[in-house]
């Protein structure tokens, strides 16, 4: 085996590694809803999901890996294996488009083993290749168009376009950046574009009913649960700083605003300065294969709410390319200033469990030792109820409330009951909050005990 080929292999080996760190986690909302949804039968999964605003690619997907174990570990190596497989696809990509520039020669590091590299330790991707959700295929089948859409190879181009299609919503977004490089860079490969993406578009339309059916209970949304938009969206006027920040730093936080802020300047200064003085002959495309699709997502949002990072998780890999193009200039400075976020940001997600997913395993596994009714604000009980504990009596808090104990989740409170007035109707009902849990995400659990 060549050193060139032993070196990959230690980066494939590393992004494994760390895609392995903690995936054991338990199921957050989302995920529990994923494996819920998953479980149905693929007829079901066709045609009974209106009110969940997602293609069935990745549920599909997810329902044979389902026939194989149900644990989280299991679960999440299918996102995993798509996470190793898009550091292998953005080492190729680098490869055979930047022409294998040397970067750091008394290393013998080229720039698709910097770039490889940076995708297998970017905690961004990282957390979102341990998502059991289809982030992590919607980030590999991204960079898998762009090369094709920059390499000319159209059919592979439309084939990808129309999984992609049938993976997020949000990767129209993407789509529409191929056709702004075509008009204003390679206008005469327009047709070439056009023809085959046309024809494996017609292999869509038998999904465009079920995503209308999907978007119109999304609008509806606000007439039964108003404030949902917002859990879901940032602000479309936000959007290019915090997307830019999230996908270079991770979606970790600081407790300590001040030194917070000194950091994310010190992440924009680090990443604006590298956009700066990146130098490629593709450097143009790669900025139509960021900016493009944010744009056009923060203009939608306007309209339809969908402002968040992971969407745009396929702008992660022209960022790392920059990135790697930037420390081909310079370094010692840039290398030194990238790792440190890098590993700073996976250090934080791996050690500090406020940062990983909601505790919802735990929370429930507690409940179901109680031998007691569980309440919570919401018209009906939250996804992993089903999946860790079915048979679990949760119902929507509402009174009448005849049984001596009780508990009550505050899960979504700000949203669902902002006044508190299940709270009061608890206590109006001769109940007292005898004692509160708390659960890493999940929050408040309150033990109410009716006064005799």
């Amino acid at each position: 085996m060549g050193k060139e080929k032993i070196v990959l292999t230690l980066i494939l080996l590393l992004g494994l590694g760390l895609r392995l760190v903690n995936l054991n986690q338990s199921f957050w909302l989302d995920e529990a809803s994923q494996a819920q949804l998953s479980s149905l039968s693929l007829s079901q999964i066709w045609f009974n999901r209106s009110a969940d605003f997602h293609p069935p690619l990745f549920y599909f997907l997810a329902h044979f890996w389902l026939q194989f174990g149900r644990s989280e570990t299991w679960l999440r190596l299918l996102p995993v294996s798509f996470g190793v497989i898009n550091i292998y696809v953005v080492y190729l990509f680098a490869k055979n488009i930047f022409k294998s520039q040397k970067v750091i020669e008394y290393w013998t590091l080229n720039i698709e083993h910097l770039a490889s590299f940076m995708l297998a330790i970017a905690p961004f991707h990282i957390y979102y290749s341990q998502e059991f959700r289809s982030y992590s295929l919607l980030c590999l089948l991204g960079t898998m168009a762009m090369y094709f859409l920059i390499s000319k190879k159209f059919t592979f181009l439309a084939i990808t376009n129309l999984l992609l299609l049938y993976t997020h919503y949000s990767s129209v977004f993407l789509i529409l950046s191929q056709v702004a490089y075509l008009v204003i860079y390679e206008r005469k490969l327009i047709l070439k574009f056009i023809i085959p993406n046309s024809l494996f578009m017609l292999l869509y339309l038998p999904w465009l009913p079920h995503f209308f059916k999907q978007l119109q209970s999304g609008i509806n949304i606000d007439s039964y649960l108003p404030g949902w938009r917002d859990v879901l969206s940032i602000s479309p006027l936000k959007a290019l700083p915090v997307l830019i920040f999230k996908l270079v730093a991770g979606r970790n936080t600081l407790l300590s605003r001040v030194i917070y802020g000194v950091y994310i300047s010190f992440v924009f200064a680090v990443t604006f300065a590298a956009l700066f003085l990146a130098k490629s002959e593709h450097k143009r495309f790669l900025f139509i294969w960021i900016f493009v699709p944010i744009f056009t997502m923060m203009a939608v949002s306007f309209y339809f709410p969908q402002t968040q990072p992971f969407r745009m998780i396929y702008v992660l890999p022209p960022l790392i390319f920059l990135l790697s193009l930037a420390v081909s200039r310079y370094p010692k400075i840039f290398l030194t200033f990238i790792l440190y976020i890098f590993i700073f940001g996976d250090t934080l997600y791996f050690t500090r469990p406020r940062l990983q997913r909601e505790q919802w395993r735990q929370a429930i596994s507690f409940l179901r030792q109680q031998n007691a009714p569980v309440l919570v604000k919401f018209p009906d009980k939250f996804a992993p109820f089903y999946w860790y504990a079915p048979d679990l009596p949760v119902t929507p808090a509402k009174p009448p409330y005849s049984t001596p104990k009780l508990f009550l989740l505050q899960y979504l409170t700000d949203l669902t009951d902002p006044k508190r007035q299940i709270d009061q109707s608890l206590r109006n009902s001769g109940y007292t909050n005898n004692r509160t849990y708390d659960f890493e995400g999940v929050g408040f659990i309150e033990e109410y005990q009716k006064i005799p």
